[in-house]
């Protein structure tokens, strides 16, 4: 006969079964208040990232005071002088200073505008966490509440006055602390998640604000800049008529050029990673980098008479005219390694690194249409021909480096019937 179960090992099995259940309604609730946590904790990895942003924004607008003090110098030095025609060649300096600095000025801008870019991004996606943790609360809250009323309108008092002795009033009391504990918390992270969704769809809706000012400024800016080519181009050809003049311009062109050619070899060094992992394709063969109507070459490669001196000069590309504004395509898929404005030399010019050594150079445009660091493809539209600069007719200026080595552009083109009007 087997012998009956004492009423203390009863006692005792109630007890250890209540503390198992107090237990595993601790570890469901430590669960919910850690996956919010969880949620928070990434939101916080991205505000780490907002912030830099913020920062970099914050230093480039120091950076933009500069330039429109340095401009407004160079204002103030030109209108001293705008009168005097014997300091034509210092006026030209100055203006071309000043080109510089205005193209300072939209670099300045654009990179704003890129940050920003980068910022909404990341807002974007924080709002969408901090939404998705909101939904979660939410759901958490109506789960709880539809709980409540399937149970009936339990009070805790009730639970706690049903308890049959000392010990069985000691669990309830701490099963009801945790409960009243979880209700909290729920209610508690659904407002914390509300909060948290205006505060960033605020933010973002900041950042667009001042996405879109930065985007007028840039309009501004590169009005001011034609108005300052325009400008630069009339005294050029006032200057170029003038042969004591037009040396100066000419050794101006060749110093600009030669420094480029510096600037280009250790931008392409620095750039090396990136246009390493680029993941861009060159293409087949070479893309003509004109419509194909246009294969007049004014100015071959190599040695030529100079056009303002009458001298012999190592011309560095070729030149191919064509209309204002039309389109100058990438010969090949690349990285864009500079994307800037010489105003003794190139003008607008933009230059591709095609990996392997080779890269091409396309001046003279009147506006550029890509940014340094930004990947082409072939036949991408880099911008639109032109005449600033060093130049005295709407031509694509075009050059081809082979491991820093000028080589003949022609050669990329065999099957193209060029025209040589000049000879």
């Amino acid at each position: 006969m087997k012998d009956k179960p004492s009423p203390k090992k009863k006692k005792n099995s109630r007890a250890d079964w209540r503390r198992l259940f107090v237990a595993g309604l601790a570890l469901l609730m430590v669960a919910a208040l850690v996956l919010p946590l969880l949620g928070n904790l990434s939101g916080f990895a991205n505000a780490a990232t907002q912030s830099e942003l913020k920062n970099q924004i914050s230093g480039l607008k120091g950076d933009a005071a500069d330039a429109t003090a340095r401009r407004k110098e160079l204002e103030d030095q030109l209108k001293a002088i705008e009168s005097d025609k014997a300091q034509a060649l210092q006026r030209k300096q100055l203006l071309d200073q000043e080109l510089y600095a205005i193209d300072a000025q939209l670099s300045n801008t654009q990179g704003q505008i890129d940050l920003y870019n980068a910022l909404i991004a990341e807002q974007e996606a924080a709002l969408a966490e901090a939404q998705a943790r909101e939904d979660a609360a939410y759901a958490r809250f109506c789960q709880r509440a539809r709980s409540m009323e399937e149970s009936g309108d339990i009070s805790y008092w009730s639970v706690l006055f049903a308890a049959n002795d000392f010990s069985d009033l000691l669990d309830r009391l701490a099963m009801v602390d945790l409960i009243m504990e979880y209700d909290n918390s729920v209610v508690e992270a659904l407002v914390a998640a509300r909060q948290a969704v205006e505060t960033t769809l605020a933010e973002l809706n900041t950042s667009k604000g001042e996405l879109d000012e930065q985007k007028a400024v840039l309009d501004v800016q590169r009005a001011e800049q034609a108005a300052k080519v325009a400008e630069a181009q009339a005294l050029f050809d006032e200057l170029k008529t003038q042969a004591d003049k037009a040396e100066a311009l000419v050794a101006a062109q060749e110093a600009e050029e030669k420094a480029i050619a510096t600037q280009i070899a250790k931008k392409e060094k620095e750039l090396e990673e990136l246009i390493r992992a680029a993941n861009f394709t060159t293409g087949s063969g070479y893309y003509y980098p004109l419509p194909s109507s246009n294969t007049s070459i004014t100015s071959k490669f190599g040695w030529r008479t100079h056009p303002l001196t009458k001298k012999p000069n190592n011309h560095t590309g070729i030149d191919i005219a064509a209309p204002k504004n039309t389109e100058i395509y990438a010969v090949q898929g690349g990285v864009v390694i500079t994307s800037a404005y010489a105003p003794s030399s190139y003008g607008n010019y933009v230059v591709v690194s095609h990996g392997n050594g080779r890269t091409t150079l396309y001046a003279h445009m009147t506006s550029r249409a890509v940014s340094e660091g930004q990947v082409v493809s072939q036949g991408q539209v880099l911008g639109y021909v032109g005449m600033t600069g060093s130049a005295s007719g709407n031509h694509l200026h075009l050059e081809l480096k082979v491991n820093g080595v000028r080589q003949d552009p022609r050669d990329m083109f065999p099957g193209v019937n060029f025209s040589y009007p000049y000879g």
